[in-house]
């Protein structure tokens, strides 16, 4: 129907313009006299470039966007450049570019419109530049570009819509936060540590053959020296398995503030050294079973991108699933809210895992609740989890 009114109207505009080309022509005619022949020719060449301007194809091509930023976080604001190429030879007066709309739910729309007005004449190559602001996390798409081209006095409009699909992706943001100490064990005593199957480097038990991937500070260099063969330091890990992330899919509450708070914390365990597996559940699973290279936790960015509150269930539930692959790991929970049915498995004591952390992000302030001698929680102030952002965000 919207194709419909939008021919009518175009051809209504159209037949006005010639209806007006014929009248003043007719009262010339009619009239004669040098006044009625002066107005003919004066508005003549106005009414051709109308006429002209509705027929003769328009074509633009050689579309690009460029962000401002490599990488976009959550709450951040990036300019966008946009170019292209006016590849019709017919003279254009006045064009007004626009982006075809996006979803206004991802991002904080500008005090102005996301358009621009140019004078264009026989002008070929533009550039536009425009801000995007607040950006929500998750898969942006730009769609296209509409051309609104019109003559001296807007007789004619002529509209072109130019499909240019193109994604951004808007990361959760990631700060420096804390990373509580947990006790484990070595093969030759205990110890205090941030996190675990962390590699103590000044305990070297061996050397073993060189791996692809094994960390640049690991490689033996006097081996490599005597012999010209890489070979890799062996250290001791502690009788532990990995800290196993959770992340609450079933609470709404201070979600993004979760998703934050799940990115950060990761990003310090593996900027540490450490190991951590990450699962999240909800309509879509995502199991991540070791993450300690920069490559792996980009992938559970990626997942982190997307992910929504959509689960039927508590993270309760997959304490009872997993308990396999939990029984031996320090499990770490980022919530929103500590419903009842949680609070009652962390009060069960260690049946699950060797020991939970939940982290609660909540509007409570200063609130620290040790839950049993193994299984802690913790409120995470969500305000101050904003100032911290805002404080990385303007270093």
């Amino acid at each position: 129907m919207s194709g419909f009114k939008q021919f009518f109207r175009h051809s209504g505009r159209l037949i006005t313009v010639i209806l007006l080309l014929a009248i003043t022509y007719c009262y010339a005619m009619f009239q004669g006299g040098f006044v009625s022949w002066f107005v003919f020719f004066t508005i003549l060449p106005f009414l051709l470039y109308s006429i002209l301007l509705a027929v003769f194809p328009i074509h633009f091509k050689e579309i690009s966007r460029t962000l401002s930023k490599d990488r976009i976080e959550r709450g951040s604001n990036v300019q966008v450049t946009v170019t292209f190429r006016n590849t019709s030879w017919f003279p254009i007066v006045f064009m007004m570019v626009q982006e075809l709309p996006m979803d206004n739910g991802h991002y904080e729309r500008p005090n102005g419109n996301v358009t621009k007005l140019f004078l264009v004449g026989w002008k070929r190559e533009f550039e536009w530049t425009y801000e995007l602001k607040e950006l929500k996390r998750g898969e942006h798409h730009f769609k296209g570009l509409e051309f609104t081209c019109t003559d001296f006095f807007g007789w004619t409009i002529r509209k072109v819509a130019v499909n240019h699909p193109q994604l951004f992706l808007v990361y959760p943001k990631v700060s420096d936060v804390d990373v509580l100490p947990i006790g484990m064990q070595y093969e030759q005593g205990s110890s205090q540590s941030r996190y675990s199957l962390v590699k103590d480097t000044t305990m070297a038990t061996g050397v073993r053959e060189y791996i692809p991937g094994d960390r640049f500070s690991w490689i033996h260099w006097k081996s490599f020296a005597k012999n010209g063969e890489l070979r890799t330091k062996e250290f001791e890990d502690r009788k532990s398995q990995n800290m196993f992330i959770l992340i609450d899919r079933a609470v709404q509450k201070n979600f993004e503030q979760v998703v934050d708070y799940t990115a950060s914390y990761i990003n310090k365990i593996v900027k540490g050294r450490g190991d951590v597996s990450f699962l999240s559940a909800g309509n879509d699973r995502y199991f991540a079973p070791i993450i300690k290279t920069d490559k792996q936790f980009e992938k559970v960015l990626q997942h982190l991108v997307t992910v929504q509150p959509d689960a039927q269930f508590g993270v309760e539930r997959l304490l009872y699933e997993e308990q396999k692959i939990m029984s031996r790991s320090v499990v770490v929970i980022v919530t929103g809210e500590l419903v009842p049915e949680l609070q009652e498995i962390l009060n069960s004591g260690t049946k699950y895992a060797r020991k939970i952390i939940c982290f609660v992000v909540s509007d409570e302030k200063n609130l620290v609740q040790f839950i049993s001698q193994n299984n802690e929680v913790h409120y995470v102030d969500s305000d101050e989890l904003q100032s911290m952002y805002s404080e990385v965000k303007h270093a």
